[in-house]
């Protein structure tokens, strides 16, 4: 990439990394598979366990960039709006995915509230800042700091980032909840219910398309 300093090649190497550019390895069964150019649409899956091995995609680094940041207002909206209003005999009652967390905890039930925590928070945080820590240098035409430690790191959050669950949960609670109180949507479970969308559609991108861009070619 023009204006780059190293590539993530280069940083692999001077970790003591052997890096074939040349070669894709499969992220569930290590597969070895000569690495080829991807048409926009086109899907690469491994032979072996069937597991996606990359996506080619309409968007550029900056198209990429949109929807990370689009992730990012989604999830502070959720994070900060109520999720349900409770509202039984008169008294109104919101609560927002930090208060609903730390009720869980002070009702003992803090493995609960560790995974929702996680599920809903940590995770899907770490996705969209690992993602602002690539994209943003790709975008400036700027090699990224990391790029191959932070790659790994985006791989392994991919995984455990399960905003659907929480959601499922969520409305599990409203639906059994309708009968005894009246139950009215807040901002927030809309702001998720982007958020998993979003979430999806980055996932689903991949990481092949980042790993070209930082090459300096179409993803």
């Amino acid at each position: 990439m023009a204006g780059s300093s190293s590539s993530p090649a280069t940083a692999a190497q001077r970790a003591g990394a052997v890096v074939r550019a040349d070669l894709l390895v499969c992220g569930e069964c290590d597969a070895v598979y000569a690495r080829r150019e991807l048409a926009a649409g086109q899907l690469l899956r491994c032979r072996r366990c069937g597991a996606t091995l990359g996506r080619g995609h309409w968007l550029g680094a900056d198209g990429q960039l949109a929807l990370t940041l689009t992730a990012a207002v989604a999830f502070v909206i959720g994070c900060l709006s109520p999720i349900v209003t409770l509202e039984l005999s008169g008294q109104r009652s919101e609560a927002t995915l930090a208060e609903a967390v730390r009720a869980t905890w002070d009702d003992g039930e803090r493995l609960l509230a560790l995974l929702a925590a996680g599920t809903a928070g940590g995770f899907p945080l770490a996705v969209i800042v690992l993602r602002l820590w690539v994209l943003v240098p790709l975008w400036a035409a700027r090699q990224p700091l990391g790029f191959v430690v932070a790659m790994r790191a985006l791989r392994w959050v991919l995984r455990w980032s399960m905003v659907e669950v929480f959601m499922l949960a969520v409305l599990v609670a409203v639906v059994r909840s309708a009968g005894v109180t009246q139950v009215v949507a807040g901002p927030g479970i809309f702001a998720y219910g982007a958020l998993v969308l979003l979430l999806a559609a980055i996932q689903a991108s991949g990481l092949h398309g980042l790993w070209r861009l930082a090459e300096g070619k179409p993803a």
